[in-house]
């Protein structure tokens, strides 16, 4: 399968089971609010995600990351690709999306987890 196949091909992110809400009302997990439509049609304008606070990531996880240049900010992306420096985050929707193409490689030190879930 190509790289543009598994993109087509990428399971929707699933809505929480009853076990992750449990997570999250008990601090296990943090709920973020998606700002734009950059991971459009996984993640719309609006959406909530349940995040599991991570120091790591693989390629194809969507995660939660501060913004390099701006603290106040968090950037929801997919990771393209990992290495020791940090990561390559693209998303989804790239004509609507600030992510690596335009930041570069952002740190491990500014990963806050992964996206388990949508509320």
């Amino acid at each position: 399968m190509t790289k543009a196949e598994a993109e087509i091909h990428r399971p929707p992110l699933s809505r929480a089971p009853v076990g992750e809400l449990i997570r999250w009302a008990v601090g296990r997990r943090k709920r973020f609010r998606v700002d734009g439509r950059s991971m459009r049609p996984d993640l719309d304008d609006g959406d909530h995600v349940l995040v599991r606070m991570s120091n790591r990531a693989i390629a194809g996880n969507i995660v939660v990351c501060r913004h390099p240049f701006k603290t106040d900010v968090y950037l929801i992306k997919r990771v393209e690709g990992v290495n020791a420096e940090g990561m390559m985050l693209r998303g989804d929707n790239r004509a609507e999306s600030t992510d690596s193409s335009q930041l570069g490689r952002i740190p491990w030190v500014h990963l806050v987890g992964c996206v388990t879930f949508k509320i």
